[in-house]
């Protein structure tokens, strides 16, 4: 780290000086703020370590004048004891902390040390946040194909309008963050965004969740509850899975959206709310309408436009760059760099059906962060459910080993002995003894079949 010392004080500067080099520093020093602001613009330190006290101009205006000259450099004062008042108003202009005197070399280094980690995950945050932004998609979500930008033309189209939108398709296609999308897009953004998930509660404890209840309305109602209509008053209320709502409950959902107003449960008083309707459905409501599970009256309220999110099978040319967004989101410790995705695991990636749509490609990157152990990832680092039953090493051994025709059985159970090895290397660490218990087999035979497959030392 480049320090930059600022202190008229000759032996204390000249002490602080060796004791960061010595720990590995780059270090200058001035004796003033005038010399110090010399070397600002020469020196570009990461970090300037300046007394508060000191004669022309003090250390608050080197603050001020640093901030706007090199808004980058992070400020450290120093004070003595009697002065932390100033110190502590120094920190309010901007500096980072502050260190009162006397202090040891030791407690100096402490604080660059979980500065350096501060300015490295800043770092990383902005580099994470510039190649987000740099990622084709509409507000948070990620897609380049066809379909995808069909869909964010529409969302940005209606992101102002007041009508109700219904979001279908299947589950996990990112219906919740088209939600989202419109509601920040949208002339509401500025108020609540409220969530209801309407397949995970029963009849009675959505009714509540929706419009509240007053207290006694029930066993259990010991008090007023403000429901999630009356929470999202001047925002947008989601109702995920409008699909399993009762047919008892659905008209006064269709009320609220004709009439914009509701009682409570077990309440008299009318309440009125201003919200933004936004309706999710992972099944087809005209089918369900010809069952008689779903009101005719209110899916032509809440699908006043409507908008198809496709499956992720339907649009693979978003996979790859989904996936690449996925690694940024979370490799939190930035272990993988440069393209984390070799031709091997794209083809397995791409192969794939995803029936869980973008939230099960999320959840197999965020697994393959976890146990990959190089900057790329290996085939061995997927899901083994994802895994194309076609590839040789990526056997899937609750599907069975390799059935093609054009591999023979000894290749195909090497295959699957090598995926149960490489299974009981990450679950218990590599540790030898552990994974021979788990595989019933003796130790030195464990060793030799990790020679075999040119797994020893992974």
């Amino acid at each position: 780290m480049r320090v930059l010392i600022v202190d008229d004080e000759k032996l204390k500067r000249m002490t602080l000086e060796t004791q960061l080099q010595d720990a590995g520093h780059e270090v200058a020093a001035a004796d003033d703020a005038e010399a110090a602001l010399e070397l600002l613009v020469r020196f570009a330190p990461d970090v300037m370590l300046a007394d508060i006290r000191m004669p022309a101009m003090d250390g608050l205006e080197l603050l001020a004048r640093t901030k706007e000259e090199m808004p980058e450099t992070t400020v450290i004062m120093m004070t003595a004891y009697g002065s932390i008042d100033t110190a502590v108003e120094a920190m309010r202009r901007g500096a980072y902390d502050y260190l009162a005197k006397p202090f040891s070399g030791d407690e100096l280094l402490v604080k660059l040390d979980r500065l350096g980690e501060y300015l490295r995950e800043k770092k990383e945050n902005a580099i994470l946040r510039q190649e987000l932004s740099a990622r084709p998609g509409f507000h948070e979500m990620i897609g380049k194909s066809e379909a995808m930008r069909a869909v964010f033309e529409t969302l940005d189209m209606v992101a102002d309008n007041e009508s109700t939108v219904l979001l279908c398709g299947e589950t996990g296609t990112g219906k919740e963050m088209a939600a989202k999308a419109l509601h920040a897009r949208g002339s509401r953004k500025d108020g609540p965004l409220v969530k209801v998930s309407c397949a995970s509660l029963n009849e009675e404890l959505l009714e509540s969740e929706l419009f509240g209840h007053e207290k006694g309305a029930f066993t259990g109602a010991t008090r007023q509850k403000r429901g999630r209509f009356e929470l999202a008053d001047g925002g947008t209320i989601f109702l995920d899975d409008i699909d399993d709502i009762p047919l008892s409950l659905q008209v006064k959902i269709l009320r609220v959206l004709q009439e914009k107003e509701f009682e409570r449960v077990g309440g008299e008083e009318t309440l009125s709310v201003d919200v933004r309707v936004v309706a999710a459905t992972k099944q087809d409501l005209a089918e369900l309408i010809a069952r008689n599970r779903f009101r005719e009256d209110l899916y032509y309220r809440v699908s006043v436009i409507p908008i198809v999110v496709p499956p992720l099978r339907e649009r693979p040319t978003d996979i790859i760059p989904l996936a690449r967004h996925f690694v940024l989101k979370h490799d939190r410790s930035r272990k993988m760099s440069g393209d984390p995705l070799p031709p091997d695991v794209c083809r397995v990636l791409l192969d794939y059906p995803w029936p869980g749509n973008v939230r099960e490609l999320e959840n197999a990157i965020e697994h393959a962060v976890a146990f990959a152990t190089s900057p790329q990832f290996s085939l061995a680092d997927l899901p083994e459910s994802i895994l194309d039953p076609t590839q040789k090493d990526g056997a899937d051994l609750e599907g069975g080993p390799l059935l093609s025709g054009t591999v023979s059985l000894p290749d195909a159970l090497a295959a699957m002995e090598r995926r149960l090895l490489q299974r009981a290397q990450r679950k218990y660490s590599g540790n030898q003894a552990k994974m021979a218990r788990s595989l019933g087999i003796p130790k030195s035979t464990l060793r030799d079949k990790l020679i075999k497959f040119g797994l020893l030392g992974d």
